[in-house]
């Protein structure tokens, strides 16, 4: 009897907790900013840690199962399958999801293993089809860069930063500003590495050998075929030639420490060597380098393409990475409701242990003609530590406006972005080690007009200004650069990659390495597998 009172006190008590959660849950928050007026928003009741991708977004932008499957090269998908780049040649666009699409497929591709499902092999970017730039070298008065040929066998080399406040030193190492990083969770400083593809490189050299012009960054197939003939020259045969012009940067950690680190993409590498006190880290003189086991954090992605030669950038970041702040998408419902996602919680980041703190994307120690020095204008006390990370602009956009022609609020840009990665890491095999990195964004100008510099705005619609994901940053290259959560006119990857003072779409007005690197002398060294 006792057993089936409380059997009946039970069934009472969850129909009670069902009407309540049902009535709480048709409770709404109207707000004055909707995209629409049949658009409501909605608070999200559960934030769960790490919560990076909603569920329940509306699916604006994703890739057809059967074309996903024509990425990869077996033509099916595959755990840690290889991933073929898109064609760059041949790429047209009739929306954003195209170029958010292209950006997926060249990270998976990038990323992707040499040898088919075995992450041991190396990937991608570690093969000759990439070269790393090398820190500026002044020889002679002259500043000059150097492509460094990956060759099976060898370590490449990273820097923890170069010196971004001297005018005179075009940097593109490290952080957008002067400032250095260290990981919250294993201690480990942030190092970096750029790279070309075999294509810029070859580019790069029959420009700078009088064989090839250089007004912009290869487009075309006829460019292409230039660059391929003059490779031939040089008995060198492109590996993916139809990816044109590609320059990337990559972050890493020293995998240390990090408890998980077979979530991560990793390589072994040379990496500078220091003497340590608090306030201050020093080369060190009697042992330079050393070597470490490192693991990929993020990467931007900027590539020529078709209609394109102010090239497009895209930037992905691993899972956990940096919390984010709050911010809005819209989900699947019909119509659509605005869901407001509260700030990431947690104290397990790797940027980051303390997620509830106000305090944060605050410099520690920034870099000073070889040295690491503790950033004493954040504190006057302050020593070499590791800092906390947020993402201000979790999906590269501001928080209120309109940020491109073709989404006319901040929920909807952000909602593309998230449907993108739910579609893609959706589809990814279970186990696959790129399900742990998401897409964070990409921008681009309308036509391909020479960047001005500035973010697209209700009141900035000239061609020229950045579109597509607006505000972009990334926490680990840009983290004292994110100018906060509003829109700021001069928020956009194009706001330093712009020529200065004349705007221009020539090599030297977008990129910071292409000036200082030294043509290849494929004499000695010959680009091929």
């Amino acid at each position: 009897m006792k057993k089936l009172s409380f059997n009946a006190l039970l069934m009472l008590t969850l129909m009670v907790v069902t009407i309540v959660a049902c009535n709480k849950k048709e409770k709404k928050e109207y707000v004055t900013n909707s995209p629409s007026e049949d658009t409501e928003t909605l608070v999200a009741a559960v934030t769960p840690v790490h919560s990076k991708l909603p569920a329940d977004v509306l699916k604006s932008c994703v890739v057809d199962p059967t074309d996903f499957s024509s990425w990869f090269k077996s033509k099916s998908v595959s755990e840690n399958g290889v991933v073929t780049p898109a064609n760059s040649v041949t790429f047209t666009h009739l929306n954003n999801c195209d170029f958010y699409k292209w950006s997926e497929r060249m990270f998976l591709w990038m990323t992707s293993p040499i040898k088919e499902g075995d992450y041991k092999s190396g990937t991608v970017i570690e093969t000759p089809a990439f070269y790393t730039v090398s820190p500026i070298n002044v020889v002679n008065n002259v500043k000059e860069r150097t492509l460094i040929p990956h060759v099976s066998g060898q370590m490449i080399s990273a820097v923890a930063n170069t010196q971004k406040n001297d005018l005179s030193i075009d940097t593109e190492e490290g952080q957008a500003t002067d400032d250095v990083l260290i990981a919250q969770k294993n201690d480990s400083i942030l190092y970096y590495i750029t790279m070309v593809n075999d294509v810029y490189a070859q580019f790069l050299t029959g420009a700078k050998t009088g064989k090839l012009f250089d007004n912009e960054f290869p487009t075309t197939q006829t460019t292409l075929d230039s660059i391929t003939a003059f490779a031939k020259t040089q008995g060198v045969t492109l590996q993916d030639p139809e990816t044109l012009a590609i320059e990337i940067k990559t972050s890493w950690v020293d995998v240390t420490g990090l408890s998980n680190s077979k979530d991560y993409i990793t390589m072994d590498a040379i990496v500078p060597n220091y003497t340590k006190t608090d306030t201050k880290w020093t080369p060190n003189t009697a042992k330079p380098t050393r070597t470490a086991k490192l693991a990929l954090i993020g990467m931007h992605i900027v590539g020529s393409t078709a209609g394109h030669p102010e090239m497009v950038w895209a930037t992905f970041e691993h899972v956990n990475n940096a919390p984010n702040l709050s911010y809005k998408y819209l989900n699947n419902s019909t119509p659509s409701d605005t869901i407001t996602v509260a700030a990431d919680t947690g104290n397990d980041w790797l940027l980051n242990n303390d997620s509830a703190s106000d305090t944060y994307n605050k410099s520690h120690m920034t870099y000073d003609k070889g040295d690491i020095i503790a950033n004493t204008k954040t504190s006057p006390t302050q020593t070499i530590t590791a800092s906390n990370t947020k993402m201000t602009k979790p999906w590269g956009v501001a928080d209120a406006g309109v940020p491109n022609p073709e989404n006319s609020s901040v929920a909807a840009s952000n909602s593309q972005i998230i449907s993108t990665n739910n579609s893609v890491l959706g589809q990814l095999a279970s186990g696959d080690m790129r399900k742990n990195y998401i897409f964070i964004g990409a921008t681009w100008t309308n036509n391909g007009t020479a960047p001005t510099g500035e973010s697209y705005s209700e009141t900035l619609k000239t061609n020229g200004v950045a579109i597509g994901t607006s505000q972009l940053a990334n926490s680990t290259m840009e983290t004292y650069a994110q100018h906060g959560s509003a829109y700021n006119k001069g928020g956009s990857c194009f706001s330093c990659h712009s020529g200065y003072p004349t705007k221009g779409l020539k090599p030297t007005d977008l990129s910071h390495v292409y000036k200082a690197i030294q043509a290849l002398n494929e004499s000695k060294t010959t680009n091929t597998q």
